[in-house]
């Protein structure tokens, strides 16, 4: 009895471990996304303070230039990333990514509002940050299939905060220097925290298991030890000779033990080479698969063909939705309102990421797709400007789904062995 006790003890101490080291990760993974990631994408914030602020004497056309260099980095690099992580770890490829944030964070501070290279180099440099997004959404591995659309989603929603970062630094101060240089320093720090919390290859799933995935297989095995000892103490019961029923017992007990003892292990092995055939059919183990083999299936190049369709009047909406709305009469509160309600949407990622793993990937890629196409009718519309909140809210929403959705798909369909791979070629 105390063999299995203690067997069962260890295993909940082991579950209970890997569960804590999936939700600090993660949650670690959340804050770098959530200060480094997106930051290009608080674009129209930064546009208004150097027109507006500033004086800056750059036209549409120059300061689109700008934003499209940067967006071109984040979207783009994100493939070079992908491939950098699979190859090189996660440690590496992250703390890198970090430290072109930095970079180019010091050099908006200090870039001159007319000179347009040195804006765009520094724009370029700040959207090389989403390679760390790219690194840390494997952390999605560390938990069940069935939560797997959650995390993933909500690291789009974190990607998505780091858009409000411009317009907090501007609202703070509309000197570059002060706002932009010292944010430059805590994102040094994080770097520093980076290097010594993230793994140096990728995440672990420890013996290829899930924690939730040991909290289910633990439930049946303490049911199994719960039968087993209650087996055990019936017996105990049923025979009341005293020296035969201590005997007995004590056979009963003994052989139960090693029943118990050396069928245990086969168990788990079983359900251990049973999850490695579902993850191996689904995700992991695609292993056994190159990642030219999964670029080739028709499965990757519908989800592509998706994508493809909705980012580019996504990226054309965010880089020009200040100018559109000041030709609509806007004097800066509804482009500041953008940032806000775009960064806002993030609260609901994880309701995103809950209607993919309940609904289906499809449900939730059609949500996305219908929000993403009514804030482009609404923009396009002539609506006046509180119209057009609807607008704005609409898109931060399907925006954020677009691309948890994408990111699912890559995560739950094709794993995690390609997926800085994968994932990075739907965004170049």
């Amino acid at each position: 009895l105390q063999t299995q006790q203690s067997w069962a003890n260890l295993k909940k101490n082991e579950s209970a471990s890997l569960s804590n080291n999936g939700c600090t990760m993660f949650s670690f993974a959340f804050l770098v996304v959530s200060l480094s990631s997106g930051l290009v994408y608080g674009w129209p914030s930064l546009r208004r303070n150097l027109v507006s602020e500033e004086g800056s004497s750059l036209d549409e056309k120059a300061l689109g230039v700008i934003f499209t260099v940067g967006s071109w980095s984040t979207q783009g690099g994100r493939f070079f990333f992908g491939l950098a992580r699979d190859r090189y770890g996660t440690l590496k490829t992250a703390c890198f990514s970090l430290l072109a944030v930095v970079a180019g964070s010091f050099g908006l501070a200090f870039s001159d509002k007319n000179n347009s290279t040195a804006l765009a180099i520094s724009l370029f440099l700040v959207g090389l940050g989403s390679g760390g997004q790219l690194c840390l959404q494997p952390v999605a591995g560390l938990f069940a299939k069935h939560r797997q659309g959650t995390v993933l989603a909500s690291l789009s929603g974190a990607f998505q905060v780091s858009g409000l970062v411009f317009l907090v630094l501007t609202v703070i101060s509309t000197n570059r220097k002060k706002s932009f240089g010292s944010f430059s320093g805590c994102l040094i720090l994080l770097t520093v925290m980076a290097a010594i919390i993230l793994p140096k290859h990728h995440f672990a799933k420890s013996s290829s298991t899930h924690g939730d995935d040991l909290d289910e297989m633990e439930a049946e095995e303490e049911e199994k030890l719960e039968i087993n000892i209650t087996d055990v103490q019936d017996g105990a019961c049923v025979d009341n000779e005293i020296e035969k029923s201590e005997s007995s017992m004590a056979m009963i007990s003994s052989s139960h033990t090693e029943d118990v003892s050396s069928s245990c292990p086969k168990n788990n092995e079983h359900d251990d080479s049973h999850n490695i055939e579902t993850v191996s059919n689904q995700a992991d183990s695609s292993k056994k698969d190159t990642a030219v083999k999964l670029i080739c299936t028709m499965e990757y190049f519908l989800l592509i063909f998706w994508f493809s369709v909705l980012i580019v009047p996504l990226q054309y909406y965010i880089a020009t939705i200040g100018f559109q709305l000041e030709r609509k009469g806007d004097s800066g509160t509804y482009t500041s309102l953008f940032s806000i309600t775009y960064a806002s949407a993030a609260g609901l990622s994880p309701f995103g990421g809950k209607i993919a793993d309940i609904c289906g990937l499809g449900i939730a890629q059609a949500c996305a797709t219908l929000l993403s196409a009514a804030s482009f009718f609404i923009l396009a519309s002539d609506v006046n400007l509180n119209l057009q909140v609807l607008g704005l809210v609409s898109y931060g929403i399907g925006r954020m789904m677009t691309f948890g959705m994408f990111f699912s798909n890559v995560g739950k369909r094709f794993g995690y062995t390609h997926y800085g791979t994968l994932a990075g070629l739907g965004l170049i």
